[in-house]
């Protein structure tokens, strides 16, 4: 069984890898994929150091297996809230090998210790048990009233 290596994003070398990973996540991703759109926020968190840093990749014998990411946003009250987004997948057997696990581990990391936020937010379709049971192993727990889950940091 091959290690996986998580490693930080790197616009020369992994944009293309990383833009055909997402092309085949379709499968799985809650919103529809528009890749001219994803291309264009990949370039703009590019530009932040904090951000481009934040895009944690998951590689197997060199190839791209997985990516994370998450979005910090302002509501209408000035209350920051992140979301942790469903940690971008391309092998079916991702949670066998844990690759899902390590990602979260690490953005959590990096939440915590370089962008300062103490709580965060994930979905998780219902019908998407592999997740759900990632999640529940990491001991975040789903809120009561959503298929939404809370984890402190």
């Amino acid at each position: 069984m091959s290690k996986i290596k998580l490693t930080r994003y790197n616009p020369r070398k992994d944009k293309e890898d990383l833009i055909s990973l997402v092309e085949d996540y379709d499968y799985r991703s809650i919103y529809p994929i528009d890749i001219k759109r994803f291309e264009k926020e990949l370039d703009e968190r590019v530009k932040d150091l904090k951000l481009r840093n934040s895009i944690i990749l998951a590689k197997e014998e060199g190839e791209l297996v997985g990516a994370g990411f998450f979005t910090i946003w302002k509501d209408y009250l000035g209350n920051e809230h992140c979301y942790v987004h469903n940690p971008v997948v391309r092998k079916e057997n991702s949670f066998k090998k844990g690759i899902e696990e390590e990602i979260l581990k690490e953005l959590f990391k990096y939440l915590k210790k370089t962008m300062k936020v103490d709580k965060i937010g994930l979905w998780a379709k219902k019908r998407d048990g592999n997740y759900q049971s990632v999640l529940m192993k990491m001991g975040i727990k789903k809120n009561r009233d959503l298929d939404y889950y809370e984890h402190e940091l």
